[in-house]
Formats: C-alpha cells, sequence, structure tokens
C-alpha cells in the first residue's frame, strides 16, 4: 500500500486523485508543513503520483507536531514537512482504532519517509521543547 500525506490546508493531490485530474486549492496555505504549502500539483509529478498512490491521507499541524515530538522522543531530529508521513500513520491509526481500513494488518511492514531535518530550529524548538542540538 503507497499512501501520500499532506496538510489538510493545501491538499491538492488528495483532490487531484478524487477528481482524477490536476485540480488546485486556493489558498491561504497557513500549513506549518512548508514543504507541502502549496495549492497547486506540479505538472511533471502528477502522472506518477496519479498512478502510484493508493491513498492520500491529509493531517491539521497538530499530527505533525505530535510525530515531531514522537520522533524527538525517539532521538530523531525531524522537521515539520518531514515528520508528515508519521503523522500520517499515528492520526489515521488513531482515528480508527487501527490501520486494517489502508490494509495494513499486525504483521505489516511500514516504512515512513522522512524528508528533512529541523529546517527551522527556532519552530523546532517551540515544538519539540528542546533545540535540535539537544535531541
Amino acid at each position: 500500500v503507497r499512501i501520500a500525506v499532506e496538510p489538510t490546508a493545501a491538499d491538492c493531490l488528495y483532490r487531484s486523485l478524487v477528481a482524477g485530474e490536476m485540480v488546485s486549492v486556493p489558498g491561504p496555505h497557513d500549513s506549518i508543513m512548508a514543504g507541502m504549502n502549496c495549492g497547486t500539483l506540479s505538472m511533471v509529478a502528477w502522472p506518477a503520483m496519479r498512478d502510484r498512490f493508493d491513498w492520500c491521507v491529509t493531517i491539521e499541524n497538530d499530527a505533525a507536531a505530535d510525530a515531531m515530538r514522537a520522533l524527538a522522543a525517539e532521538g530523531l531530529v525531524v522537521g515539520e514537512t518531514g515528520a508528515a508521513s508519521v503523522g500520517a500513520l499515528l492520526a489515521v491509526a488513531a482515528e480508527q482504532g487501527d490501520l486494517a481500513g489502508l490494509g495494513l494488518g499486525a504483521d505489516a511492514t511500514v516504512v515512513c519517509v522522512c524528508t528533512e531535518g529541523a529546517t527551522d530550529p527556532v519552530n523546532y524548538e517551540a515544538i519539540v521543547g528542546k533545540a535540535p542540538s539537544e535531541v
């Protein structure tokens, strides 16, 4: 199962997958997940995204922040956008009670791609409660 994630406030991939064609989302796009905080997909990336994802999950800022804190507790410095994959997994599990609705059973192996470190150290510390160097 291949799952994409993006901010709820900038869910152009989700809306495009539902529509079967590229859809732009008007702003404001005010997510802390700055790397995904856009309202229009890349025309180059759209065909691959359309054909390769089984699901798309949208998350609120709180889910990304929760994931940042959980990753920091494990000694991993991951920023807002990078933590989105873990945030999505945790949000779906919390909402549904498990991940069976995504086809993920107890024996599933899940790989969350974390794409960045603390690109905004001030915001990272505000969210996690520690500077990146302290994690």
